[in-house]
């Protein structure tokens, strides 16, 4: 799927525009049948400057999903500027894509191994969600590591059973790095 990111980049900073399916080959046919949740992170000089994805199955397929992920990290995330045909060059990204997840409770989550697993929080009316990926950050160390990103991310002062699912989830980790 990696060599998919790249050319979703590629026919983005060539014709400023997102690929139809025609412009993009395919290594693997199969991928139009599959359906999954991934998540596309870019990143310009080692720090994050885009992130997008899913937690439940939106297109038709894992290929929709990659090009959706990757054009909304690439435009779509708020938090940082637009990236310069200069700066594309310089693009590295990592996509997970999510191959287990399974509810646990808040005391279970403080067993999670930040390394192996990302934890996803969902507020029961749906109002908030956070994700939290595998092996994303140095920080995250213990299970008890997620709780203060989490309640960051939330907004929240805590957090509890009672208002949020909670998410153990693996994912399949492919970079360009």
């Amino acid at each position: 799927m990696k060599e998919l990111v790249h050319q979703i980049l590629e026919v983005y900073f060539k014709k400023m525009r997102e690929p139809n399916l025609e412009e993009l080959s395919l290594q693997d046919e199969s991928l139009q049948e599959k359906k999954g949740c991934c998540f596309v992170t870019l990143y310009l000089d080692w720090e994050v400057h885009g992130s997008a994805g899913n937690v439940k199955e939106i297109h038709s397929n894992i290929v929709w999903e990659l090009i959706s992920n990757t054009m909304q990290a690439l435009t779509g995330d708020k938090r940082f500027t637009p990236l310069t045909l200069e700066q594309a060059e310089k693009i590295q990204y990592r996509i997970d894509t999510i191959s287990e997840r399974k509810i646990i409770f808040l005391d279970e989550l403080k067993q999670v191994d930040p390394v192996k697993f990302g934890i996803i929080a969902i507020k029961i009316d749906y109002d908030k969600l956070a994700v939290i990926l595998p092996n994303m950050s140095p920080k995250l160390l213990t299970g008890d590591d997620f709780i203060p990103v989490l309640l960051a991310k939330l907004d929240e002062k805590e957090l509890n059973d009672k208002l949020y699912i909670f998410y153990s989830i693996n994912t399949l980790i492919e970079t360009n790095y």
